[in-house]
């Protein structure tokens, strides 16, 4: 069961990359100002509100919180490599965020019949106190989607190559994939850090 449940976990995680890569486009959008933002979310949002499209969505964020607690506690942690040890520990933080997150907006749309647009978002983290949490809060969030999509990035190339080269080839190409994570997240931080002076008023009065 095992098997199939890790590759099920990584096709939802797939789609939700998906989704993500528009929603981080989407917020880098902000850089221009946030009525570039509203007006790209808007164009956006035909894709991913469409009903299929976000019932879709919607069960893989559950899927992939549930399948993922489901894994950790199976594999057992402290038997895994560095890599994998981040991945469990950004995925754990991802899976607090998104069950967090997808309240707050669901809440806004259906109960407080608000739009969480851009001013949503940044309200929480321009106004003092609340910014004292939400700041770092939103800053996890989007450093733990890179960090995770780097280890397992990681990960899946080490476990496409064992097995089928030479005991000294596999130094190389583990050095390789290093290299290749680390520029996945290094560009995770600069994305973070453009996303976040956008959303905290560094650019432009909030």
């Amino acid at each position: 069961m095992r098997p199939v449940l890790k590759k099920l976990h990584r096709l939802s995680g797939l789609s939700l990359s998906v989704f993500l890569l528009l929603h981080l486009t989407n917020h880098l959008f902000a850089l221009a100002g946030p009525s570039v933002h509203i007006a790209v979310m808007k164009l956006l949002r035909h894709i991913y509100r469409f009903p299929p499209v976000e019932v879709f969505l919607l069960l893989c964020v559950l899927f992939q919180i549930a399948s993922g607690i489901f894994l950790i506690f199976r594999a057992g942690f402290f038997k895994k490599s560095f890599y994998e040890i981040v991945q469990v520990i950004s995925g754990l933080y991802l899976s607090f965020f998104m069950i967090n997150h997808v309240r707050a907006v669901l809440m806004a749309r259906y109960v407080w019949k608000i739009d969480p647009d851009f001013y949503f978002a940044s309200g929480v983290a321009v106004r003092y106190p609340e910014k004292l949490f939400f700041i770092p809060y939103y800053t996890l969030s989007v450093v733990s989607v890179f960090a995770h999509i780097a280890c397992a990035h990681y990960v899946r190339r080490i476990e496409s190559v064992e097995g089928d080269l030479s005991t000294s080839s596999l130094p190389i190409l583990m050095k390789k994939f290093r290299r290749e994570s680390f520029g996945i997240f290094i560009a995770g931080l600069i994305i973070t850090v453009l996303i976040m002076i956008c959303f905290t008023g560094v650019l432009y009065p909030l």
